[in-house]
């Protein structure tokens, strides 16, 4: 709390008179000033932020019609290479669903082609001629006919007997019985061809055998038998598989690199593991590759393959002088029966280059648009100020009317006419002001009145209580001195309900005697009016404990106050009975089953420092916490506890006569705390001596 001096200081100073705030404004712009810059700029900003809208939105569509012509032109490129790769997977796929059928048609032909030599032979021998002879004739006539590089014979036996009449590949069989002969997987072969002479007359028969220019025995084959009755011959002709297969393919390779389109178009096709079969690179194998943007080229067409087909985009590596490095989206499909990705390639460089033409010239027209856009943009600004301008000093003017009137404090409500003002909503304001003026005056006189009567009726009550409890004093000690009197006289000589009734007026006499005196304290803090001194808490609290020290050797109560208490502005003597109240009732309502402590800490918060007084007592039941400050409050019995139930609210007096306050946390059974705010003293001055009767 600060001295009244420091009080004065602290007031505020009084309100800047009207007349005052207009000849210093300090750094207050005026309200034409003002309103017409708010008005510009709002204005302001709506243009900017409309022309900033439409900007961005010219520039929002041309960039999309930009992405739009560059998808149509993509769109275009995959629609085309994607038609052409359907058309070169599907033929390879013809191609590959035939190799059977086509193979199985070249050799019935090779087959019947032997039976048509076998029976011209036969049938043109000469008559009489020797029977052995003749097979031996028409044996070696077909030993020497051989078909695809040597790979394809004539093969006969004897359907009766089972005997390899001719091998051309094999002499060493010939005239054994190979209906036993199994391939490698366990299936018969001369026995099954029998077999299907005998119940159908001819057909394809697949197995494993042996490849004349090939090693390993599983070679897989299909051959053709026919019979030849006269002679009772099975003759048989067939092929292997993959060897078909191998000469499709490369006529299908054939007819692929045969395609081509545009000024860089062609057909490309690789295998699973990487090798290119057609394109560039053809003969490597380019799994590996990596274009210079880090795209694994041929792993990515691999992949795109397998997945079903799809496209890639990447840029494609100078393998060959033929195909020069490009930019390329390329449309890959699988043939998955032989392991192949075929796909097309066309450069996209060119798209690049259109892309980049069309969003340089939607630049150039987007900065022309902002160029208009922003000319306009500063017009409309100009114009929009000076309309602010304009308007602003209208509303100067009626704000001129009403800061004239109030410039002398407005007693006269009829100086103001709202009919001057030129806007509704000053009108408005001008028949506020006045009754404004009007309801003022009104309620500062009656402020006035209530305020005389209150400080009076003040006074008469505080110099009652102070009278009442002082004159009260005198006949009390008289009717205490003489009850006293009785009890010395005549104790034990009347009945017992006389002594009875001898105690009980001494005790009410001295209960009395205590509640005046408390009350004429409490009264001395309501009319105190010593300035405020700095006081060093520590020394407070020392005379409080000395004060106390009966009663805490009494009680044996652990006190323990914090050091360095703050220093603080009060009064000394009303804060040695602050604390000493806190710190008696702390020992008085102590809990009668644990020893007693008391501790005493306290914080500084900016100017406000709050001490605590925590004490392991009985407890306070939350719902009393706001009765215990009232004035002759308790919560136990006289007998139980003595007192007069003013001790707290002589501390709360107190706290606020400092402009402080006081609260309590507690729980029942536990303890309380109470905390006290006082205001933190600042400077250098010394903190006064306690007085010595401050007890």
């Amino acid at each position: 709390m600060t001295s009244p001096d420091t009080e004065a200081e602290m007031r505020p100073s009084p309100a800047v008179s009207v007349a005052e705030a207009g000849r210093d404004t300090g750094w207050r712009p005026g309200l034409v000033r003002a309103l017409s810059l708010r008005l510009f700029l709002a204005f302001a900003a709506a243009f900017v932020g409309l022309y900033a809208y439409w900007g961005f939105d010219l520039y929002r569509t041309m960039a999309r019609e930009v992405e739009l012509r560059a998808e149509i032109l993509m769109e275009e490129r995959r629609t085309y290479i994607r038609a052409l790769v359907e058309t070169a997977v599907n033929g390879a796929q013809h191609q590959r669903q035939t190799v059977e059928a086509r193979a199985r048609r070249v050799i019935r032909e090779r087959g019947e082609q032997g039976v048509s030599i076998v029976r011209a032979l036969w049938e043109s021998r000469p008559p009489g001629a020797d029977e052995e002879a003749m097979r031996g004739i028409i044996r070696e006539a077909l030993r020497s006919i051989r078909f695809d590089q040597g790979r394809g014979y004539y093969f006969i036996f004897d359907v009766d007997t089972g005997a390899t009449i001719l091998h051309s590949t094999m002499p060493e069989l010939e005239g054994t019985d190979l209906r036993d002969a199994v391939d490698p997987e366990g299936r018969p072969i001369v026995r099954a061809m029998i077999k299907m002479l005998r119940t159908e007359g001819e057909g394809f028969y697949p197995y494993l055998w042996q490849h004349p220019n090939k090693p390993g025995t599983e070679h897989a084959k299909v051959s053709y038998v026919c019979r030849f009755a006269p002679l009772n011959w099975g003759i048989a002709t067939g092929d292997y598989i993959k060897d078909m297969t191998s000469q499709v393919q490369a006529e299908t390779l054939a007819q692929l690199e045969a395609m081509h389109f545009g000024d860089d178009g062609y057909i490309f096709a690789g295998t699973w593991t990487g090798r290119s079969l057609l394109g560039p690179g053809k003969g490597t194998n380019a799994w590996d590759l990596i274009d210079r943007g880090g795209v694994r080229v041929v792993q990515e067409l691999v992949a795109a393959a397998k997945g079903g087909g799809g496209y890639v985009r990447y840029v494609r590596p100078q393998l060959d002088p033929e195909y020069p490095v490009s930019e390329r989206l390329s449309y890959v499909l699988p043939v998955p029966e032989w392991g192949w990705y075929i796909g097309a390639g066309v450069a996209i460089d060119d798209i690049n280059a259109n892309i980049a033409r069309m969003r340089d010239e939607i630049r150039a027209d987007a900065l022309r648009s902002l160029a208009i856009g922003s000319a306009l943009v500063v017009i409309l600004a100009a114009a929009s100020y000076a309309i602010a301008v304009h308007s602003a000093r209208r509303i100067g003017h009626d704000i001129g009317t009403l800061k004239a009137f109030l410039a002398g404090d407005g007693r006269q409500a009829t100086d103001l006419d709202p009919t001057t003002m030129r806007h509704a909503e000053a009108y408005q304001l001008a028949v506020a002001v006045r009754g404004m003026v009007a309801r003022r005056d009104a309620a500062e006189a009656a402020l006035e009145e209530q305020t005389r009567k209150l400080e009076k009726s003040n006074a008469e009550l505080e110099r009652f209580a102070y009278v009442a409890s002082h004159d009260l004093r005198e006949p009390l000690r008289i009717v205490s001195s003489y009850a006293g009197l009785l009890r010395r006289r005549y104790r034990g000589q009347l009945d017992s309900d006389a002594d009875t009734f001898i105690d009980f007026v001494t005790d009410g006499a001295r209960r009395l005697h205590d509640m005046i005196g408390d009350l004429l304290e409490y009264s001395r803090i309501k009319r105190a009016d010593s300035p405020f001194e700095v006081v060093d808490l520590n020394t407070v609290l020392a005379r409080v404990l000395s004060n106390l020290n009966a009663s805490i050797r009494e009680a044996d109560v652990i006190v323990d106050v914090a050091p360095n208490l703050p220093i603080v502005m009060g009064r000394p003597a009303l804060l040695v009975s602050l604390f000493q109240n806190l710190v008696e009732n702390a020992i008085k309502y102590r809990h009668p089953e644990r020893p007693a402590s008391v501790k005493v800490h306290g914080t500084v918060s900016g100017d406000e420092a709050t001490i605590a007084i925590a004490d392991n007592g009985l407890g306070i039941d939350p719902a009393f916490h706001g009765r215990i400050f009232q004035i002759f409050q308790r919560l136990h019995p006289a007998h139980t506890y003595p007192g007069t139930g003013v001790g707290l609210s002589i501390c709360q007096g107190i706290c606020e006569s400092h402009g402080g306050r006081i609260w309590l946390e507690s729980k029942v059974g536990v303890g309380t705390t109470f905390f006290a705010t006082l205001t933190v003293a600042r400077g250098g001055s010394p903190p006064a001596p306690l007085p010595p009767d401050s007890a």
